[in-house]
């Protein structure tokens, strides 16, 4: 497995357990994350009947006790290879170390997550300070298209044409997904000109081999792999037995889930879209769906989404 995936998961994975029950790594966007994860750690601690803010002490040092020993097994390895000095490697941990303590929110995410109350105007200057203050050292991990390419999965010269066309976007469209880009364009900030700009752009992308299964079953081993060692060290603090722990955030997120459906089935009958009789039947049809993990064709990267 790759060492860089190990220091960027590591500083998200508490996060995902929190809306993950199974193996399978469930997804959700960054910015819901907050509101879920009190309810969730909330559930936990009392299935467990311990205090949430032991609970929450115990991943909080599981998860930095992981990080902080993968970053430190990378930037060695960097020394021995050459790539970074001793003094580089102790500048960037300080760093890293440095990171204000706020939401873990994508950069594109900011304005949305500010503008709902997740963060504050306080902590995105903060953070966008603190990005500016990175040292100037090299990157310490391989980029998406070395990776690739080490894999197998691209070829150089397919790595090459891929990265000119990403460098190539028009720098004045915002970073949004093409859905929100109509939006923009209704609210006056941008042109139709910069929208068809765009649009050029993205017919312009080159022909590039289906690399997602790959990426995601990576991913997801990894994501396992460091959520059973978050687990195990987050257990051995509780001093609690790890099938323990896990079969409450299972217990929790099963709940919760059920919750949710319950909330959302309540509201399409009281508006009149679903009879009570319907919302009982579909109900009962997701207490019966078999424990298997959900299937669906892979999906090009640019590729638009099926219509839900």
């Amino acid at each position: 497995m790759r060492k860089i995936y190990k220091l960027v998961i590591a500083g998200t994975l508490v996060a995902v357990m929190l809306i993950a029950s199974t193996p399978a790594i469930a997804s959700a966007q960054e910015a819901q994350l907050p509101e879920r994860r009190g309810a969730l750690i909330a559930q936990v601690a009392e299935i467990l009947n311990i205090d949430q803010q032991e609970l929450e002490d115990a991943l909080k040092q599981a998860q930095l006790e992981l990080r902080e020993g993968n970053i430190d097994s990378r930037l060695q390895e960097l020394i021995a290879e050459g790539t970074l000095s001793q003094q580089q490697a102790n500048e960037l941990k300080a760093w890293m170390e440095s990171r204000p303590d706020v939401p873990n929110i994508p950069p594109r995410q900011l304005k949305e997550a500010l503008e709902q109350g997740i963060i504050t105007q306080e902590q995105v200057d903060q953070l966008k300070a603190w990005v500016e203050a990175r040292p100037d050292v090299p990157q310490i991990g391989a980029t998406l298209g070395e990776r690739l390419v080490e894999e197998g999965i691209v070829t150089q010269q397919q790595a090459d044409e891929y990265k000119a066309w990403m460098e190539s976007r028009p720098v004045d469209i915002p970073k949004v997904g093409r859905g929100q880009l109509k939006k923009l364009l209704d609210e006056g900030e941008i042109t139709q000109e910069q929208l068809g700009a765009f649009k050029a752009w993205i017919e312009a992308r080159p022909d590039m081999p289906e690399v997602r299964p790959e990426l995601q079953k990576e991913i997801g081993e990894n994501m396992q792999e460091r959520r059973d060692e978050i687990t195990a060290r987050a257990a051995e603090i509780l001093g609690i037995d790890k099938a323990d722990l896990e079969d409450a955030f299972k217990q929790a997120q099963s709940g919760l889930r059920e919750q949710a459906l319950d909330t959302r089935l309540q509201e399409l009958v009281n508006q009149g879209e679903w009879t009570q009789q319907q919302a009982n039947e579909f109900k009962s049809w997701i207490e019966a769906r078999p424990d298997v993990p959900p299937l669906g064709p892979a999906r090009q990267v640019g590729q638009p989404r099926a219509p839900r």
